[in-house]
C-alpha cells in the first residue's frame, strides 16, 4: 500500500507531462480553402515560384518540406509546362485573413456538388503565418490555399518544427496527382 501511495504522484506527473506535450503541438492553427471551379484530378506536375520573404534560410527549409509533401502525393517537380505553380509566403505580424467555410476538399472532389457555396469567414491570424498557394499554371488562378498561424511558437522544442507545420497544412490537401496510385508507390517502396 505504501508503494502505491508513492507511485501516485509520479503517475499524476506523467499524465500532466503527456497532456502538456500533446497540447504543445496544437498551438498552430491550420486551415485551407479552395476553388469549386477546379478539376483537381487534372494536375500532375508543379514548379515553385519564389518565396516572398526569406530570413535565416527559413524559405529553404519550408521549400524542402513542401517539395516532400508534393512528392508524396505523386506530383512531379518540373520547369517545363507544370500544371501547378506553388507559392508560399511567411508573414511575421498579426494578419487579418478572409477564408471560407467549405466541405472537406476530398468530399467535394469526389462529388463535385454544384450546390456548395462559399461561406466567408474572417480570421485574425497570430504572428507567424505561413500561406501555401497552389495556382493553376494555365489560368494563373489560385485553386487551393493552406495556411498555418502561430508557426513561431514551439520552434525551440523541435528540430523538424517547420516540416511538421507544412505537413499539417498538406494534411488539408489529401489529393494525389493525375495517374498516381499511392498503393503502387507503397508496394514499390516495401520491396
Amino acid at each position: 500500500m505504501l508503494m502505491l501511495k508513492s507511485i501516485k504522484p509520479y503517475a499524476a506527473l506523467l499524465v500532466i507531462l503527456i497532456l502538456a506535450g500533446c497540447s504543445g503541438g496544437r498551438k498552430v492553427f491550420v486551415e485551407h480553402d479552395y476553388s469549386y471551379e477546379t478539376n483537381f484530378k487534372d494536375y500532375s506536375s508543379y514548379t515553385f515560384l519564389e518565396c516572398e520573404r526569406d530570413t535565416n534560410n527559413l524559405c529553404t527549409e519550408i521549400y524542402e518540406a513542401i517539395r516532400r509533401q508534393m512528392q508524396v502525393r505523386g506530383y512531379k517537380l518540373t520547369a517545363e509546362k507544370p500544371t501547378l505553380l506553388v507559392n508560399y509566403g511567411i508573414f511575421y505580424d498579426n494578419l487579418r485573413y478572409q477564408g471560407y467555410m467549405q466541405p472537406v476538399i476530398k468530399n467535394w472532389v469526389d462529388t463535385e456538388n454544384d450546390g456548395f457555396r462559399y461561406e466567408p469567414i474572417k480570421y485574425a491570424l497570430d504572428k507567424g503565418t505561413l500561406i501555401v498557394s497552389l495556382i493553376d499554371a494555365e489560368s494563373d488562378q489560385v485553386v487551393w490555399r493552406g495556411y498555418a498561424s502561430g508557426i513561431f511558437k514551439g520552434v525551440e522544442n523541435s528540430n523538424n518544427h517547420y516540416r511538421s507545420v507544412v505537413r499539417r497544412i498538406f494534411d488539408q490537401y489529401p489529393l494525389f496527382a493525375k495517374g498516381y496510385d499511392p498503393r503502387r508507390y507503397s508496394e514499390a517502396v516495401g520491396r
